[in-house]
């Protein structure tokens, strides 16, 4: 790397122009963790993300580039292993860093020669940091060095907050319908995967093979909430129903309000039974929450596997009819599509591609 501060100020804005021109989150990331690399004197760059996973707020490693190298993925998010999970007071430092929300900058222990330089990633749209970018450096950064790496931050963080803008429902905070599509088949093509992905990823542990699910869930007599509470009580049953949602997932599952009562869950779980177990775990949770005034509510639940070939209309409406067969036998529970199928209670509707298979 051209250490010149002229080569890196040209760096800085080649780099501020490619980046406000990206729209994936994905491609973002990669592009602010070089820009970092590039614009700074760091010989070394990585960024950590603060994840909730089951009620508990960890560290994520994303990525990490070397000064000359291309920038490695640390974490795949639809593959994540749950080992590289840190306990949020794992690095104190870190951790002021983000709860002071200000630049601190430390010395490295041996056997490492050099400096630390945290900047705090902060997002508009969330209620907590969203996580941390790290500069090594064989010198204390220069005032230019941070300012270049606030600038790349601050405009990181404004592109996201435009897509959050975009692809968040405004009164939960969950994902809406627009980035529904994407994810779906991103889990397709993780599963159908059989080459080395482009960019190299880096694992502390194997991680096994894992498949896909779609839950729907629906809320049990919500039109009773609003027609006796009102809207801002029915409006606070979702954001406290969204609130459990997200305390009882792992960090690469993804959850969506796809309109009024509806939610959906897309998770990772190595079979059909751990599937079963996540989504009662939910049900459970939910059942036994005391909501303000409206009092108990609970949730019916259908679940279906994403299969090879799948469409997102067609998981959707594999969950809808579980869902529908939950609402009339009771409510209150979790059904599972295939399960009903084996049991006869439901005619097999799998629609692959153009193919419907009975």
């Amino acid at each position: 790397m051209d250490n010149l501060p002229e080569a890196r100020a040209a760096h800085l804005v080649d780099h501020l122009v490619h980046l406000s021109g990206l729209r994936s989150r994905d491609g973002l990331l990669r592009g602010l963790t070089l820009a970092l690399i590039e614009s700074t004197s760091a010989r070394m760059v990585e960024i950590h993300s603060l994840v909730l996973d089951e009620s508990q707020r960890f560290w994520l490693p994303l990525t990490r580039a070397l000064a000359g190298e291309a920038v490695r993925i640390m974490s795949n998010t639809l593959r994540t292993d749950p080992g590289m999970l840190t306990p949020i007071d794992s690095d104190p430092e870190r951790l002021r860093c983000v709860d002071r929300a200000e630049v601190r900058v430390a010395t490295l222990a041996a056997p490492q020669q050099g400096y630390l330089t945290r900047f705090p990633v902060m997002l508009s749209t969330e209620t907590h940091p969203w996580g941390v970018v790290e500069l090594q450096s064989d010198t204390p950064l220069g005032n230019a060095d941070v300012l270049a790496a606030q600038r790349l931050i601050t405009l990181y963080s404004n592109i996201v907050d435009m897509l959050d803008y975009s692809e968040c429902d405004a009164l939960t905070g969950l994902w809406n319908r627009k980035p529904f599509d994407d994810f779906f088949y991103k889990s397709l093509s993780s599963m159908q995967a059989t080459e080395e992905p482009p960019t190299p990823i880096e694992h502390r542990a194997a991680t096994p093979a894992s498949d896909f699910w779609l839950a729907m869930v629906d809320i049990d007599h919500f039109k009773q909430v609003n027609d006796n509470y009102g809207h801002l009580i029915g409006d606070e049953v979702l954001i406290l129903v969204a609130r459990i949602l997200k305390t009882s997932f792992r960090a690469y599952d993804r959850i969506y309000r796809f309109g009024g009562e509806e939610f959906v869950v897309v998770l990772r779980c190595s079979d059909h039974d751990v599937a079963v177990i996540a989504m009662e775990r939910f049900r459970v949770a939910m059942a036994h929450y005391a909501f303000p005034q409206a009092g108990r509510i609970t949730a019916s639940i259908g679940l279906t596997a994403i299969v090879a070939g799948d469409s997102p209309a067609a998981a959707c409406e594999r969950a809808d009819r579980a869902v529908y067969y939950a609402k009339h036998h009771g409510r209150n529970q979790v059904c599972s599509e295939a399960d009903l199928v084996r049991r006869g209670l439901l005619t097999s509707d799998l629609k692959v591609g153009e193919v419907e298979l009975f």
